[in-house]
């Protein structure tokens, strides 16, 4: 059965991983993204690499795929680094999941081409009930009156948010 959710996206279950402050922030149309030099570069690396692939598969408003391999199957996600590795693997898992509830049978592969590197993804047992239950996780937190605290990390200070966190 697909979760049924207000629009619960990839990018919000890269940042519940993440970051829960920067999630609630992004969910409630608090964009910093468009300010954000890294995102730029993200985006410049992702359309030089892969520049022939049909890219930004947008389903139903709610994923967006970076592109699918149509003939193996494959959700395909590029990553500028791997520094949130598990966030990306769990992005992956949710884009498989909700293609598999329409029907479609999906692996996925996250690319870090600066990194010349591939992680292959996979649902494993288990997975399913682990992306219901972070789907509920996430719409608590969004749906929460005020953001969570924010907890300053080193790698705060390369996030779109950080002058909206910390100054």
């Amino acid at each position: 059965m697909i979760f049924e959710n207000p629009r619960i996206t990839g990018v919000m279950v890269n940042y519940y991983f993440h970051c829960k402050r920067q999630l609630w922030l992004f969910a409630n149309q608090i964009g910093m993204e468009h300010n954000s030099e890294l995102v730029l570069i993200g985006k410049i690396i992702s359309q030089s690499f892969y520049s022939a692939k049909d890219r930004d598969i947008n389903i139903d408003d709610m994923i967006a795929i970076d592109w699918f391999d149509f003939e193996d199957g494959v959700v395909h996600e590029v990553k500028k680094s791997d520094s949130f590795e598990e966030g990306h693997i769990w992005q992956v898992k949710y884009y498989i999941y909700y293609l598999m509830e329409k029907g479609v049978d999906a692996k996925g592969v996250i690319n870090y081409p600066k990194l010349r590197k591939k992680v292959d993804v996979e649902l494993e047992p288990g997975d399913k009930e682990r992306i219901i239950s972070l789907l509920n996780e996430i719409l608590e937190i969004v749906n929460g009156k005020i953001p969570p605290v924010q907890v300053e990390r080193v790698k705060c200070r390369g996030c779109s948010y950080f002058e909206l966190c910390w100054s």
